[in-house]
């Protein structure tokens, strides 16, 4: 009989993976038979075995050849082929039983509930006067780069994030932010709330309130800085209740999915859901997430392709388009129905070392029986890292006409029209895995009010 040397190796090998995976540990912590130590001690008996065997080989080689028959049931040979074998069925049984612990611990229980959080603290001065204008529900008061307010500590959001899978193709994602507003009360928002049923890498389904897919930055980064490089999102992609001029939240239906495309790697999104409502009441909400002021429905398509010939390169575009229905407040004023069409193109760079991120949005406002209007908005994004720290530079620009009676309205709590342009410079420090401090000057152009300097500071945090 021919001895089976690498034998023991290679069932122990198969073993150890299955040791080494979560559910391996599991297993080997529910008995004793598969603790850590009983696998150890199985590595330095079979170690010790081979040396010896090597040896015995050794020897064996040197002597003379004999007949199989000569070699005795208590020669050193049988004992050794009797020894190996005797590992050999010790092995295969372990691994046959961590196979049917990790087959069982495979079997997923429903639901499964992930949750995250993110936080932050911040400081911000400039230069300028508060002026008597709202506050934002995000935990900065309306002039923290729009108006100017005293220098001040504030709280940022407390972000929580959870996803529940309810099945193998089904699952739940939750975001809410609580944060102070400029009347130092607590309120709570519901982010994003949506089921997600996906069929297969073609064809999937959210339903809900999520961030509509208008480019790069909406899409990626949501409600936890940390997550971000810079302190605060691009001027104009800021959340509808914090002076953005865009729709980046939608209620509705979102269907997306992979598009065969071989190494370009395409993607789509068709969204439908209620827009926004435009208003001369600063108190509503314009996100409609329960009654919509009309019966028409705003669309999305974007198609993003992540190439495979330049990894971490990502480009874009979409077309946004919603008929808007003022409400009772809006056409006392005088506001007309709008056609609002808005077309958005994104190219995008991020690896280990650089990020360089570009966004840019043309929004057409048509008022019936009126004249139309295009709104030009873009901001571009680079940063370095090196070890701990990545310093970054942002350009920020829109213009909103100043005839256009959509953005004329006080709907956001302070947009307000004309040229807004300026840079961002400023410097993140990871000091630790899950925590950073943000450091950053902003000089903004501020047409109809007054150009302003300001310098904010940010800790922020996960966990």
């Amino acid at each position: 009989m021919k001895l089976k040397f690498l034998a023991p190796r290679k069932i122990l090998g198969l073993g150890a993976i299955c040791l080494l995976t979560p559910a391996g540990l599991r297993a080997a912590d529910a008995t004793n038979q598969l603790s850590p130590d009983f696998v150890r001690q199985i590595l330095e008996r079979l170690d010790k075995d081979e040396q010896e065997i090597k040896d015995l080989r050794s020897q064996l080689a040197n002597r003379p050849a004999a007949p199989s028959a000569a070699i005795a049931s208590n020669s050193p040979g049988a004992q050794w082929q009797q020894r190996i074998e005797q590992d050999e069925t010790v092995l295969t049984n372990l691994n046959s039983e961590i196979s049917e612990k990790n087959l069982a611990e495979q079997k997923a229980i429903y639901p499964n509930l992930q949750f995250h959080g993110f936080g932050d603290v911040d400081y911000a001065a400039d230069n300028r006067r508060p002026k008597n204008v709202p506050g934002n529900a995000h935990g900065v008061p309306y002039g923290v780069g729009f108006y100017g307010v005293k220098n001040t500590f504030y709280l940022g959001e407390l972000d929580i994030f959870l996803n529940s899978q309810l099945s193998e193709n089904t699952s739940v994602i939750s975001e809410t932010a609580l944060s102070a507003d400029s009347n130092n009360e607590m309120g709570i928002d519901i982010e994003r709330l949506y089921l997600e049923y996906r069929y297969n890498d073609y064809f999937n389904v959210d339903m809900g309130r999520f961030h509509t897919a208008l480019g790069y930055y909406n899409s990626t980064y949501h409600h936890g800085t940390w997550l971000q490089t810079a302190i605060g999102r691009p001027t104009f992609l800021e959340f509808e209740d914090s002076g953005g001029i865009l729709p980046v939240h939608m209620v509705g239906v979102d269907v997306h999915g992979a598009v065969p495309s071989g190494s370009l790697n395409l993607t789509y999104y068709a969204e439908v859901g209620n827009g926004l409502e435009y208003s001369a009441n600063p108190n509503l909400n314009q996100v409609q997430q329960v009654l919509s002021v009309s019966d028409s429905k705003a669309l999305n398509l974007a198609l993003v392709a992540k190439p495979d010939w330049m990894p971490g390169l990502q480009f874009g575009g979409n077309i946004y388009y919603d008929f808007i229905t003022p409400d009772n407040a809006s056409t006392t004023n005088n506001v007309p129905h709008n056609d609002q069409v808005i077309f958005g193109a994104n190219a995008v760079y991020n690896n280990a070392d650089w990020e360089f991120l570009n966004e840019g949005y043309l929004i057409l406002d048509k008022p019936t029986g009126g004249k139309e209007h295009y709104d030009p908005a873009f901001y571009t994004q680079i940063a370095r890292r090196f070890g701990l720290f990545t310093p970054y530079v942002r350009f920020n620009y829109y213009d909103i006409a100043t005839s256009d009676t959509l953005y004329s309205l006080d709907w956001a709590g302070g947009v307000n029209a004309g040229l807004h342009y300026g840079p961002s410079v400023g410097v993140r420090f990871d000091f630790t895995t899950y925590a950073a401090l943000k450091v950053q000057y902003d000089y903004l152009v501020d047409h109809g009010y007054n150009d302003a300097s300001r310098i904010n500071a940010q800790a922020c945090f996960t966990f």
